[in-house]
């Protein structure tokens, strides 16, 4: 006897509903993370376009064209400031039975769910802001790239490593489950 293949349809009202799962947000203080950085960012800007300005020998009043190149730098770090302080909140994470979800995004919206049978390898890094704030991020990889497929950033060490841990016995139980 030979199974024939099929490839039914599925009935899309009977699908569970992600809104239905837990979604934990990231730690507060990672806004704290994030704000810094942007200032750092926009800081070697300024600072950049100051000296342009200062040691270019065709302007002939600094003082002018230094406020017309920091004007706009100040304005774009003041609008992606309130953004990230906006955007915040819309960060945030569920982990189900088979997949891993992250959610981010305040203009554009980004849900990225990654199913435990694909994921290679997880790892957790710091950096060093990230470091002085006692806070971690959780990549996780899956066949195929070279670069991590998920990033859940802004969690505890502990809180860290146990969605790591969780994410590789899951890992580990599909390669058992199937057979």
């Amino acid at each position: 006897m030979t199974d024939t293949f099929q490839n039914l349809s599925v009935n899309i009202s009977e699908l569970p509903e992600v809104k239905h799962s837990t979604f934990f947000g990231i730690e507060q203080k990672y806004l704290s993370v994030t704000l810094i950085v942007t200032g750092v960012t926009f800081l070697v800007l300024m600072v950049g376009a100051g000296c342009i300005v200062y040691f270019s020998d065709e302007i002939d009043n600094g003082l002018t064209e230094f406020g017309l190149a920091l004007g706009p730098l100040l304005l774009l770090w003041i609008g992606s400031s309130l953004y990230s302080i906006k955007a915040f909140a819309r960060k945030r994470y569920s982990l189900r039975e088979k997949d891993i979800i992250y959610c981010k995004g305040l203009l554009w919206r980004k849900r990225t769910s990654v199913p435990f049978n694909r994921i290679q390898h997880a790892e957790i890094k710091q950096g060093p802001i990230e470091r002085i704030f006692h806070l971690h991020s959780l990549k996780v990889f899956t066949a195929g790239g070279d670069s991590s497929d998920l990033v859940i950033p802004g969690l505890k060490e502990e809180n860290a490593q146990k969605i790591k841990e969780y994410i590789m016995g899951k890992t580990a139980l599909d390669g058992v489950d199937q057979q």
